[in-house]
């Protein structure tokens, strides 16, 4: 199957949703988000779906079985979190696997509409960021009944860092790239003079791990789901406060204290605020993604996706404050 195989799929999945649940397809309306996958709102003769194709090139899940049991215990989980009453859309299966396939073999999966509005980075309100905190918090309590994987899909590890920290600075300095081993070498001097025992306190658990403005479906005065939980898997909750607070409350290169609070007192109002839990998992945060966005590709990319350009905005501002960091959220939490 070839990528652009993809592109003239939107029959094949009206017709596979009529066969499989019985629903007539009367429109379909591409979403433009994401990466590669193909999005829509298929209004149907029972309602507004959501459903995603996932992309053959990046997924390979006939050639990556472990894959595609991933996904469909991620989607699994996302349905129990709906039927649980967390604010996250169920996922609709007809008595089947929850990742759905074609004749063809396009793998897709069919969920539940969330009404509502995705804002630019940095944008929500105060209620806004409420309600996610409060959101964040129940989904991860309900989480916690889950049972652990046999070890965290990661950890934080300092000689596993610098060997991945070496294979960018590496690519950056054959293509010459200036900027990019400027960046790298400011990342190492920041990820040298971290304590990594800061990290024992840490409690392990299931996240989201992508809980960023694309996977927040809004309200004017709060949040109307969570979506997008392909990433979610065993780490540390407490990265997704940081993701959170990051993408929702960092505007124009200045944290807004007030919506970081507002998330904060949110979740706290679910799971228990512990002293130092932002600025650590702040740090967590940036030893994750500074591996993927400080990078020569994503330079070259970021030009062409602003995305990418705001993930490199905030690995700067995490190390602009790097020392500060544990005092300034702190005072967000007092």
């Amino acid at each position: 199957m070839t990528s652009e195989r993809i592109d003239h799929s939107e029959g094949e999945i009206a017709e596979a949703l009529g066969q499989r649940f019985g629903w007539t397809v009367r429109e379909m309306r591409p979403i433009d988000q994401g990466w590669l996958n193909h999005k829509w709102k298929m209004n149907t003769d029972q309602g507004p779906l959501f459903v995603k194709c996932y992309h053959p090139d990046r997924y390979k899940l006939h050639s990556r079985p472990e894959r595609r049991a991933a996904i469909e215990r991620t989607l699994q989980l996302q349905d129990e979190l709906s039927r649980s009453g967390a604010a996250c859309p169920q996922v609709y299966r007809s008595d089947g696997p929850y990742l759905q396939e074609t004749p063809s073999g396009l793998h897709y999966t069919v969920q539940e509409w969330t009404d509502g509005y995705t804002a630019q980075a940095g944008e929500l309100n105060a209620a806004q960021m409420f309600g996610l905190g409060e959101e964040a918090g129940r989904m991860h309590r309900w989480l916690q009944s889950v049972p652990p994987l046999d070890k965290p899909a990661w950890k934080p590890d300092k000689a596993g860092y610098l060997a991945q920290w070496q294979r960018n600075w590496e690519q950056a300095n054959q293509a010459g790239d200036e900027i990019v081993l400027e960046w790298l070498s400011r990342s190492r001097t920041v990820v040298e003079s971290l304590d990594f025992s800061l990290f024992d306190s840490s409690r392990e658990g299931w996240l989201h791990w992508d809980l960023w403005v694309d996977n927040i479906v809004l309200q004017e005065q709060g949040v109307a789901g969570i979506v997008d939980f392909d990433r979610m898997t065993m780490a540390y909750p407490e990265i997704d406060a940081a993701r959170a607070v990051l993408s929702g409350s960092l505007r124009d290169g200045k944290l807004q204290t007030g919506t970081a609070r507002a998330f904060l007192e949110g979740y706290h109002g679910q799971l228990q605020v512990q002293e130092g839990m932002l600025a650590r998992a702040m740090y967590m945060l940036y030893l994750i993604e500074s591996i993927w966005w400080l990078r020569t590709e994503v330079r070259l990319q970021s030009e062409l996706r602003g995305v990418l350009g705001r993930f490199v905005e905030e690995m700067h501002w995490i190390e602009a404050h790097w020392n500060a960091l544990p005092e300034l959220l702190g005072a967000v939490w007092e």
